[in-house]
């Protein structure tokens, strides 16, 4: 009984996201329909990581936050932002389709949005120091389980 009463005391609030101090992803089919129609929101500041021409994943930062950009690159808006999305890299088996999310600070505020055959990755965003840091989502051991 004990014990049933600490994984409630513990999780349940974390699980509901009483704790969300980090922000989170959401699943946006708008976001995709933008990029199909090669609308997206143009205030955005878009970087890519990984490598130029099969790079691992896209976001756009809302230009009012501080993007934590250490093994991201910037991408110039317009044509290349598109052939960066177009050309995202899904080397690993489990990759089978094109992920966009909007990336939302801890009071649900959208600060950007997720391009990747990766389904996410881990997000901080800090409404306080107005700072968003994306970690790079490939995992080079993933790849040995394919092997």
């Amino acid at each position: 009984m004990k014990f049933c009463l600490i994984l409630g005391v513990f999780f349940l609030p974390a699980g509901c996201g009483w704790f969300n101090t980090f922000g989170h992803m959401a699943h946006s089919p708008v976001l995709m329909e933008q990029y199909r129609e090669k609308q997206l929101p143009n205030q955005l500041i878009y970087f890519y990581c990984g490598r130029e021409n099969l790079p691992y994943a896209v976001v756009g930062i809302d230009p009012g936050y501080t993007f934590i950009s250490k093994f991201w690159f910037p991408v110039e808006s317009g044509i290349d932002l598109y052939t960066k999305i177009d050309h995202l890299s899904n080397l690993e088996p489990s990759q089978d389709r094109l992920y966009a999310k909007t990336i939302t600070g801890p009071s649900g505020n959208a600060v950007g949005v997720w391009f990747s055959f990766y389904h996410s990755t881990g997000v901080v965003v800090d409404d306080t120091n107005h700072t968003v840091k994306v970690f790079n989502p490939y995992k080079p051991e993933s790849m040995l389980n394919s092997f």
